[in-house]
């Protein structure tokens, strides 16, 4: 039996069987070179969305403007010496602390939900069953429990939200005038979904923002203020644009950043601050503003990197290391790729790099098998008790897949650990199994302790042996 243990890794020997999950449309996050982008820095290229969402392109991702803040970056060589290596997990801050915990959070962290018309069509279905318009409930069902054990549970919302069903008509299926790049749209019903499923902020900062023009932006955030779900990235006013989403998570105050390289349609002009792009010397502005304003951890999400590539781009790696550099920040979360990417420890603090597709559409045919992997990161956030701030002491992580026969996401640890699966199933699983964890330690993080669980178990397993910094 395939048995999962708490933050162990997990070995297997078996053959990919086949998948059986071919009766679905092919669908693709896309949209070829964002002409709407209000990028502050174009030179890099092909660091965006390939054309899709049901059109083949042979998996050739056309190359695109990217808004990399690059002028501040340092070299590739300042890249390579500002990594940390080892295996004592997260280093203390500084000698001579005392090394007892006081104050800690978790939070848990899911990469792009991405409705493409048939997870809009899905939602119909169920809501059939449960007499709603639409219901995205049982797509969360089987990892609703890991994201509600976590103190903090953050996504990246990669789809206008509309407070009309008739709008999300309108809209759904709709391509761009240039580029013929998707339109998303998803009803409010998705917003309640998960804040039902437990999900407190999300990033709205990210190429589709404005899918729907300034109405959908602005319904964006009127559906997340009323689900109770908070946002950064996008906003009504500039100030609300730049301003982070304040959090108080057990009785610290965390401050959430969003930025994208670009968007996929123009904003009016004059209204392009809607969308916060991404710019390494306005963001290091904004985390020390809030650290000024009190926040006692500061987190940013990127929406950026090359789209299915599971290596990590120039871009990545040149904005994370000045970013974290300076203290201000001290999580990033990445997105975009649509693939799991690696988890890094940098300047003694951490960049999870790509999340993947918590939900979506995409497939192995079209897209690669790794379009439907995801994870669930999870990070324990301790206090220094001599005054040293925050930092992630410990990082895991629950790797997802997504069901095309039923639009679930899949606890993939815990759905081999029971039992009840059929061989070509099984295969399938244990081969997203490989692909993510794969992923995750493409840049060394197994070497300092990161290491894949199932269900609750991290969780369970830091209540079981409280944090300590030291």
């Amino acid at each position: 039996m395939f048995v999962v243990a708490a933050c162990a890794p997990i070995g297997f020997d078996v053959a990919e069987g086949a998948s059986g999950d071919d009766t679905v449309d092919a669908s693709d996050d896309g949209g070829g070179s964002p002409a709407g982008s209000t990028s502050r820095d174009t030179t890099e290229a092909a660091d965006g969305d390939q054309a899709g969402d049901g059109d083949a392109q042979d998996g050739a991702a056309p190359a695109e403007r990217d808004a990399d803040g690059s002028a501040d970056a340092t070299d590739p060589g300042d890249v390579d010496d500002a990594v940390d290596a080892g295996s004592a997990g997260i280093p203390p801050p500084s000698d001579g602390l005392e090394p007892r915990a006081t104050r800690s959070f978790t939070i848990a962290a899911v990469g792009d939900v991405l409705p493409h018309p048939a997870l809009i069509d899905r939602a119909v279905a169920y809501g059939r069953e449960s007499g709603q318009p639409y219901d995205f409930r049982p797509m969360f069902a089987e990892v609703a429990p890991i994201i509600q054990a976590a103190d903090l549970a953050i996504c990246n919302m990669e789809t206008p939200l509309a407070t009309d069903h008739e709008v999300v008509r309108q809209y759904v299926g709709r391509r761009t005038p240039a580029g013929g790049a998707p339109v998303f749209i998803a009803p409010r019903e998705l917003g309640e979904a998960m804040a039902g499923a437990g999900f407190d902020a999300c990033a709205t900062a990210n190429n589709h923002a404005s899918d729907t023009g300034v109405d959908g932006l602005v319904a964006t955030l009127e559906v997340l203020d009323d689900v109770g779900i908070a946002s950064a990235g996008t906003g009504r006013t500039p100030e609300e644009a730049r301003e982070p989403a304040w959090l108080e998570v057990g009785g610290v105050t965390v401050a959430l950043l969003s930025a994208t390289y670009g968007i996929n349609l123009p904003l009016p002009a004059g209204q392009e601050w809607m969308v916060e792009i991404i710019d390494v010397d306005r963001l290091l502005d904004q985390a020390r503003a809030a650290r000024e304003a009190g926040a006692e951890f500061v987190v940013v999400s990127l929406h950026h990197g090359r789209e299915y590539q599971i290596e990590l781009s120039d871009a990545q790696r040149e904005r994370t290391v000045p970013l974290l550099e300076d203290g201000d920040i001290d999580l990033i979360l990445g997105h975009h790729a649509h693939v799991v990417q690696a988890i890094q420890r940098i300047h003694g603090r951490v960049a999870v790099h790509g999340l993947g597709n918590i939900l979506s559409n995409q497939y192995a045919g079209l897209t690669g098998p790794e379009t439907q992997d995801g994870v669930v990161a999870l990070l324990e956030v301790t206090e220094h008790p001599a005054g040293a701030g925050f930092h992630v002491t410990d990082v895991g992580y629950v790797p997802t897949w997504v069901d095309r026969d039923r639009h679930v996401v899949v606890d993939i640890g815990t759905a081999l650990a029971s039992g009840d699966l059929a061989d070509w199933r099984r295969a399938e699983y244990e081969a997203s199994w490989r692909r993510t964890v794969s992923g995750i330690e493409g840049e060394g993080a197994a070497d300092w302790g990161v290491a894949p669980s199932a269900g609750t178990a991290w969780f369970d397993a830091r209540r079981a042996a409280p944090a300590s910094v030291g």
